[in-house]
């Protein structure tokens, strides 16, 4: 009897040695052991360590360090995930997770308290922000469920926020500019200065991301229709660049007036000036980019450099669009992405239907567009409402 029940009801030992509390549990025939200082806190651990077994604990047989767990994780997901998507869970995983936890047994990071202490205490010391310590939440939560569903973990506790066993720090959502018609139009005319004006104005008349202009080429456009073909986006990872899919995978067509396919023929006239400039120069001339995704192996993009190259955010963001904003007369700072919520705000508020808004920003679905922009829609007056529907019913 005593050996059925050591099997699989556990057993409870005091440990001299140790001055614990000692419960076993038998396990595909491996023998796991949980320490306390009482013997209610051992029971409890007991009781826990039965629950997993019954999960499919069972076929763990190795309690492994954080750092093991995240490295086989982050190697499988190299399979399906894109380079930014690896990138933005990998980055708060090294920056602000493995720094405290790499050495530490899933088995103690894996509990409530454990987790309410890290999140809430270790890392708020640290001066983490509450956007940080999100950003380590998530990818913590997801590396945990990825060994759950491998049988490397028997159960996910990293479960935070309002209905989880622990509460996370307040995150407050940056609220998305709303400029009013004559800070719109005081931007537009210094964005008209600029020399990367094309750009600027692109952005803000189409609503297109900012690597999908990027990624425009001469096949993209149609002079007769006055049409884009948004298809591709810039990438750049790991040094290289070249052409990719959409953020949505899809491509779509945007209409433009004719004021912007003018702008078109200028920037196109530009660069075959650039294209002169450095051939005085024997400076090679390759406008092109490799495709990662059609059958037409490479494009001719619209937008260059003065070397003649693609461009590239991080310099557009830091110089070109730094004295936009330095020039702008306005408190307000924004970034090269706030003119695409310009673009979705100024069309919602004039009631453009969040569906046409939706395809026109190459959202996968309207309630992406609703989420995040339903703010600016303009509801119909409630008294209309009522007295609509009451027509409907009336004989």
């Amino acid at each position: 009897m005593a050996k059925s029940r050591g099997n699989y009801e556990g057993s409870i030992k005091y440990v001299a040695s140790k001055k614990l509390y000692r419960a076993g549990l038998q396990v595909n025939g491996i023998r796991k052991y949980v320490y306390a200082k009482s013997r209610e806190l051992v029971v409890a651990k007991l009781d826990e360590l039965r629950e997993s077994k019954k999960q499919g604990m069972g076929l763990i047989t190795k309690d492994m360090k954080l750092k093991e767990l995240a490295e086989l994780w982050i190697e499988s997901q190299k399979i399906d995930w894109k380079f930014k998507t690896i990138e933005s869970y990998w980055t708060p995983m090294k920056l602000h997770l493995l720094p405290y936890l790499a050495n530490k047994r899933i088995s103690q990071i894996n509990n409530p308290t454990f987790l309410d202490d890290f999140f809430n205490i270790t890392l708020t010391k640290e001066g983490k922000s509450a956007n940080t310590v999100h950003r380590a939440y998530k990818t913590l939560h997801s590396c945990i469920e990825w060994g759950v569903g491998r049988n490397y973990v028997g159960f996910n506790k990293c479960v935070g926020g309002r209905q989880g066993y622990f509460k996370l720090p307040i995150h407050k959502t940056k609220s998305l500019p709303l400029l009013s018609v004559d800070q719109i139009k005081s931007l537009t005319s210094v964005m008209a200065t600029q020399k990367k004006s094309t750009l600027w104005t692109l952005l803000f008349a189409t609503g297109m991301r900012i690597n999908e202009v990027l990624g425009l080429s001469t096949d993209d456009l149609n002079f007769e229709r006055n049409t884009i073909t948004v298809r591709h986006q810039l990438v750049r990872e790991q040094g290289k660049t070249y052409l990719g899919r959409t953020k949505s995978e899809k491509s779509r067509t945007i209409p433009v007036d004719a004021t912007i396919m003018d702008l078109f023929y200028k920037e196109l006239s530009a660069t075959d000036a650039l294209r002169d400039s450095l051939a005085d120069r024997k400076i090679l001339w390759n406008p092109s980019v490799i495709c990662n995704c059609c059958n037409q192996s490479s494009f001719r993009l619209i937008f260059l450099s003065e070397a003649g190259t693609p461009l590239d955010y991080d310099n557009l963001q830091s110089r070109a669009w730094k004295k936009v904003m330095t020039e702008w007369d306005s408190d307000i700072r924004l970034t090269i992405h706030d003119l695409r919520h310009i673009f979705a705000s100024i069309n919602l508020t004039n009631g453009t239907d969040v569906v046409t808004v939706s395809k026109l920003m190459g959202h996968a679905n309207p309630s992406i567009t609703l989420s995040i922009y339903a703010s600016y829609i303009n509801p119909p007056n409630q008294e209309e409402v009522a007295t609509y529907m009451a027509s409907l019913i009336r004989s």
